[in-house]
Formats: structure tokens, C-alpha cells, sequence
């Protein structure tokens, strides 16, 4: 019989982990403590940003990620309270979240049943006694929020290949409010660093509903459920990787956007780089460092920067940009940031 390898949580990074690991022909449990496949922050669009040099979808085929995005952005519009300006290029690749057939989460949810692999729900495991911890962010100690809605895409006048992004700390403090396409349903969602209380960030949320450019995006459209995702990054994820031989992914480690507030790249790597450490004997946090060297810690420092952010900030950064700029352009002005 394979040695069993025991994974805690079935998020994106646990199921990740999962199929991997028993793609080698070893067994594997997933033990969740909730009672369904279920992203915790509800169904939603998640957007995976291609700003860097290597194109995203490249980046997760050589760490076995093969799924295909169900739409790309290719006109994202930023907004502050004062200018607007539009990037072009497939800046975003669209992954829908949730219980549909065609999600993230139900295609490697089956893909891991079909390898063998054995779910128990409603079920949780000691984290010492597990290999691979992929239990999200802890409850009560994140340190980023997203609050809002998904309203269908019928009755809707947003695009399946534009995303708007609007900077203004009057509806997210230190963050901002985002509008993503999806395939039945849309997300409208604040994420922020500083409003940390579900229902006064939905309450700023909502206050975002009474701009002109934002009601017309809605149009007819109705509410479909509520968007309530916590989020959780730490400065030096990698030095906590390991803890009492458990392996962290996820955000159960702190592997978190900590600018964007999207944690979809680093549950994808981080998750296989565990099944590779878990097969092949590996150190995980030098496969880590391999892979993110010290992206973490500029993340953080840029973060730092963005808490101090005044709506002033955000109007001469969107204003910089221009009324239009390519992808192209748009990168080679992040590349100082280091990240």
C-alpha cells in the first residue's frame, strides 16, 4: 500500500496539493472542516493578474496547473475619484469560484476523486498531524477583507473582457472596489487593509452603488449572494513554512497578495511546491525561496506605503497613467517596484 499522505483543508492550494501528490500513485486524504466544496469567501470571479514577465497561464503550467481561464481581460479600467484611465492588453485572467460545474474548485474536486483521493467533510484534522496544512486564513486573525455582492450577468451592461478598479478610501480604506465579469454572475466587491468589519465595509460597498458609471454597469441586473472573503499575508511567509514538520500553503502560511489582495498564484504554487517537497524528499522552503526569492518582502514594503494612500495619492496615480496605456507600457513601469 502507498504511504498515506494527509492534507488539511480543500481550498484551491489543498486540492492543488491533492492531485499532485496522488498523480504519483500515492494515497491521499483531505480532511475539511466544512460540510461541502466551498470556497470560503462564497462563489466569485477571480481575476489573475499578468503583469509580470513570464505570462501567467505559462507560470501555472509549469507548477501542473492546466486549467483554463473561461475569459481574459483585456481592457481594465482603473478610477480614482477625480480621472480614469484604461490598460489594454490581457492584464487578467478570469477562474470562476464555487459550486458550478465549471469553477476551480468542482473541477479539481473531481479530478482528485477520480485520482483516488478520499475527502472527509465536516472533519478536521490536528495541523501537527497533518503533512500539508491548506486551511485558509485563520478566522479571527486575517488582515485583509473583501466585502459585496455577485449580481447576474443578465441585465448587465459589464463586458465578459473588462474589469474595473476603483482607488478611492471613502469605499475601501487602503484598498479598493472591484468589478469582474463571470459566466452567469458578476462580482462587485471593496477589499480592504484597514475596514475590517464585515458589514461597514458592505456599507461602503453599497454607498459605491449610487455612482452614475457604476449603476449603468448594473443596469437590470439582481443580486445573486453575498461576497464575504477574508484574507491573510504575512511579511516572511516562507520563514514559517514548516512547523513541526507540517507544511503551510495557502493562506493557512501567509502566502498572500499583499498589494492585491488575490491569493489564487500563490495557493497554486505554494500547493505544488508542497507535493513536490512531500514526493521527492524536498526542502520546501528552499523550493520556496527558489520561486519567490524576495518578493514577499517588497510586497510588504509597497504595502506599508499604500496603508499611507490619501484619495490626493490616488488621483496622481491613476492620473500618471494617462487617459490610455498597452500592458506592455503598464509592466515596465512596475518593474521598480521589484515585484
Amino acid at each position: 500500500m502507498a504511504e498515506l499522505v494527509r492534507i488539511a483543508g480543500a481550498g484551491l492550494a489543498g486540492l492543488t496539493a491533492a492531485n499532485l501528490v496522488a498523480a504519483s500513485g500515492r494515497r491521499v486524504v483531505v480532511y475539511e472542516k466544512k460540510s461541502r466544496l466551498l470556497p470560503s469567501s462564497g462563489p466569485h470571479t477571480e481575476g489573475i493578474r499578468n503583469y509580470r514577465p513570464l505570462d501567467a497561464l505559462e507560470e501555472f503550467r509549469s507548477f501542473a496547473f492546466d486549467l483554463r481561464p473561461f475569459a481574459t481581460v483585456t481592457r481594465t479600467i482603473r478610477c480614482s475619484p477625480q480621472f480614469r484611465n484604461v490598460l489594454r492588453g490581457p492584464a487578467h485572467y478570469l477562474f470562476v469560484r464555487g459550486r458550478e460545474e465549471y469553477s476551480v474548485d468542482q473541477i479539481l474536486y473531481h479530478r482528485a476523486k477520480a485520482a483516488g483521493v478520499q475527502f472527509h467533510f465536516s472533519k478536521g484534522i490536528e495541523l501537527t498531524d497533518a503533512d500539508i496544512a491548506a486551511t485558509g486564513p485563520p478566522r479571527y486573525g486575517f488582515n485583509i477583507l473583501g466585502a459585496g455582492y455577485t449580481f447576474t450577468a443578465k441585465g448587465s451592461s459589464l463586458q465578459q473582457d473588462t474589469a474595473f478598479a476603483l482607488f478611492d478610501n471613502d469605499i475601501a480604506p487602503a484598498g479598493y472596489l472591484t468589478i469582474t465579469p463571470g459566466i452567469d454572475f458578476h462580482s462587485i466587491y471593496s477589499v480592504s487593509w484597514k475596514e475590517l468589519r464585515f458589514e461597514a465595509l458592505l456599507e461602503r460597498t453599497e454607498g459605491a452603488f449610487k455612482l452614475p458609471w457604476i449603476r449603468e454597469l448594473l443596469g437590470e441586473s439582481r443580486w445573486v449572494s453575498k461576497i464575504h472573503g477574508r484574507a491573510y499575508f504575512a511579511p516572511d511567509p516562507i520563514g514559517s513554512a514548516v512547523r513541526d514538520g507540517t507544511l503551510f500553503v495557502g493562506e493557512a502560511g501567509g502566502f498572500q497578495d499583499a498589494v492585491a489582495g488575490f491569493g489564487f498564484r500563490y495557493a497554486v504554487i505554494t500547493g505544488s511546491l508542497a507535493a513536490r517537497a512531500v514526493l521527492n524528499g524536498q526542502d520546501y522552503r528552499d523550493l520556496l525561496k527558489q520561486v519567490f526569492a524576495e518578493e514577499f518582502h517588497h510586497a510588504y514594503a509597497f504595502r506599508e506605503r499604500l496603508n499611507q494612500a490619501t484619495n490626493e495619492d490616488y488621483d496622481r496615480m491613476v492620473a500618471e497613467l494617462g487617459p490610455e496605456i498597452t500592458l506592455e507600457e503598464y509592466t515596465r513601469r512596475r518593474v521598480p517596484r521589484g515585484f
